[in-house]
């Protein structure tokens, strides 16, 4: 999982704690996670621009939208903004900028996605109605419903429950009452494994493909 910083009052490594933005004990629905700008080409990063270039004039983070996250810390201010096709987030390296603020776009492997992430925040500023994130930086419907279908999958195996367990819960398959010579061979179970396997590789890295468009 990528690394955020500790907020006041959690623990760090040092003392054997954890690293994490949120408290792990909150359930995620309570709380809003907020991406690192090197692992999300959906984070914007916004800096004070040089002297003598006509930039972005300083805006009130309230007025793009409305604000689900706001979180600061020693590496700056972390913002999430609420949007119906796709939510933004902000990395502002210097929290304490009062002035013009300039876009940042790393030219690394998905700076075509972080181009068209400022390109849209700048007609944002400008009163065009445009979507923060490009499509393929949103989650479909389908995708949304497949990601949850993982997640339930993997609570179910991580407490101890097997492939007949994750077929009646989660794919709600009548198959699921085979005999077990049945069961061995049957579509059910071997669509509860690939839910189980592809839940893990979710889990373990694999979001952050999602965060990449991938």
């Amino acid at each position: 999982m990528p690394k955020i910083l500790v907020p006041p009052g959690r623990r760090s490594r040092a003392d054997g704690g954890y690293v994490f933005v949120q408290n792990p004990d909150v359930p995620a629905a309570r709380e809003y996670a907020l991406w690192r700008a090197e692992v999300s080409p959906g984070t914007l990063i916004l800096a004070p621009a040089p002297p003598g270039f006509e930039a972005l004039p300083p805006v009130a983070p309230s007025e793009l939208g409305p604000v689900v996250a706001d979180h600061l810390d020693a590496e700056g201010r972390r913002l999430k903004i609420g949007d119906g096709a796709g939510d933004l987030h902000i990395w502002l390296p210097d929290a304490e900028v009062s002035g013009r603020l300039a876009v940042v776009v790393p030219p690394d492997g998905v700076a075509h996605l972080r181009l068209d992430v400022a390109s849209r925040f700048v007609r944002r500023l400008q009163d065009h109605r445009t979507a923060f994130l490009p499509r393929a930086l949103q989650l479909t419907p389908q995708q949304r419903a497949r990601l949850i279908q993982l997640l339930h999958a993997y609570d179910i195996h991580e407490a101890g429950g097997g492939p007949r367990d994750v077929s009646i819960e989660v794919a709600c398959s009548k198959q699921a009452a085979l005999p077990a010579i049945e069961w061995k061979d049957s579509a059910a179970r071997r669509l509860a494994n690939r839910l189980i396997h592809d839940a893990q590789a979710l889990v373990n890295g694999g979001y952050l493909r999602l965060l990449r468009g991938k």
